[in-house]
């Protein structure tokens, strides 16, 4: 579908609320996740570097071009479930490299993950002890000239630690790319365990991003969203005045190729909107997945998260981004487009904070949002089981969290276990990954062709 070139505005006669606030229970500070035991295999691919004659040396380096990169192969220990993957590196200048792969890397101890220097040569090698559905985007980050890399220098904290590995860039012996939050590209792996995709569309990161970055369309300013969304098609842009925070949203709305006769399709709200639309290219995976059968004709509201601070503020608790889907983007999609008033089909759903924020849209109004797919809920801030547990026999609760996510995985586990004990409708899925937009974005499909079925 064509974008549409004008805004569109909330009609004037939805009412601004408000809306009818529970006790909500008070938000905690962040815990910091323990990584897992190390999966470093040290000096495995090294000494059968060291043993390999001239000729199987140059073959690999004139294969590397063409090859088929990481190196996936079987597990030394002889175990099925698990594989040896290597990641090679050419670098003739680097005094260190290190591979940033989220939920491995761990701040205390980030020389774990660098890379072995395979003798004179430019090569750099590191091989990890993966389960063999692992999926992961990473990042390469080598650094150049004397003294300590900023990744090991003394007193820095995990985020410092964290945004001196990413600063590199993707694997260029990898050409699978996908894309993180901020739309700097990041090189993907998937092992041969995790189900195929075949309906995920090629991601579409942004050109000379880097990281950190502002997060989010425009930066807060809908304007310069659209324009940065101009180019995405199948999607129609809307910009709806959040009455609440007295803003406008910029919100991008997917909606099926069907006869003009078409109502009532399923609904998703999707948190992070920005990235959907602009960088992980979901329309064109919706129009795959929709004709492959695996999902159902529905609508996609894609909700921009603005900026880190907005994001950090609205998107991770009770209100702010769930009063704003509640009093004022639902009543315009549910006036002006072909979706159903239905709460039973109708969809939260988000990473992260996103994940915490769908939760939260059905413990606060489950007469209007009856289902939730909540991907790496932030649960460590907010308990949720007593508003959940109110809302229990109303709604249907899907978590998916990763297993190298350790503080998020128990704490939907936990939620999980009390929701249960009621009756509730809930389930959760335990993913081989981290805290990564590589997972989240197939999972989606999935989790959503579970809840709504073909």
């Amino acid at each position: 579908m064509r974008t549409e070139a004008q805004p569109t505005t909330a009609p004037a006669d939805v009412p601004p609320g408000p809306f009818p606030d529970a006790p909500f229970p008070p938000p905690r500070p962040a815990v910091p996740p323990t990584p897992p035991p190390s999966p470093v295999l040290p000096g495995w691919f090294r000494n059968r570097w060291s043993s390999w004659g001239g000729r199987q040396r140059e073959q690999l380096v004139d294969d590397l071009p063409a090859g088929s990169l990481p190196l996936i192969e079987p597990d030394p220990r002889g175990n099925p479930g698990f594989r040896a993957v290597t990641f090679l590196h050419r670098h003739a200048a680097a005094s260190a490299v290190i591979l940033s792969a989220n939920g491995l890397l761990d701040h205390r101890n980030p020389a774990d993950m660098e890379f072995d220097r395979l003798d004179d040569s430019d090569l750099w090698a590191l091989t990890l002890r993966m389960p063999a559905d692992w999926q992961a985007g990473y990042r390469i980050t080598a650094h150049v000239g004397a003294g300590l890399p900023p990744w090991r220098l003394p007193g820095a904290d995990r985020r410092t630690v964290r945004l001196a590995a990413d600063a590199g860039a993707p694997d260029p012996l990898n050409p699978m790319v996908g894309a993180g939050m901020s739309g700097a590209p990041q090189s993907l792996l998937q092992l041969p365990g995790a189900p195929d995709a075949p309906w995920l569309a090629a991601a579409t990161p942004e050109a000379g991003s880097t990281l950190p970055s502002v997060m989010g369309a425009g930066a807060g300013d809908p304007a310069r969203a659209r324009r940065a969304g101009a180019a995405v098609t199948g999607l129609r842009e809307l910009v709806v005045r959040d009455a609440g925070a007295g803003r406008d949203r910029c919100v991008w709305l997917y909606l099926p190729q069907l006869d003009q006769d078409a109502a009532d399709l399923p609904l998703v709200l999707l948190h992070d909107g920005q990235v959907w639309a602009k960088y992980l290219n979901l329309a064109a995976t919706l129009d795959a997945a929709t004709a492959a059968g695996v999902l159902p004709p529905l609508a996609v509201a894609m909700i921009d998260s603005l900026d880190v601070p907005t994001r950090t503020r609205e998107l991770s608790g009770p209100t702010g981004t769930v009063d704003f889907v509640a009093r004022d983007l639902l009543p315009l999609l549910r006036t002006r487009f072909p979706v159903t008033d239905d709460p039973a089909r109708t969809v939260a759903s988000g990473a992260s904070f996103g994940g915490l924020a769908s939760l939260w849209q059905l413990a606060r109004f489950p007469e209007l949002v009856g289902v939730a797919l909540a991907q790496s809920p932030s649960l460590w801030r907010y308990d949720l089981a007593d508003p959940l547990a109110a809302v229990a026999q109303q709604v249907r609760i899907r978590i998916q969290a990763g297993i190298y996510e350790d503080t998020i995985h128990r704490a939907g586990e936990d939620l999980h276990r009390d929701l249960a004990r009621t009756g509730a409708d809930i389930s959760l899925r335990s993913i081989t990954g981290g805290h990564d937009w590589a997972w989240w974005n197939p999972w989606l499909i999935r989790g959503l062709a579970e809840l709504l079925g073909p």
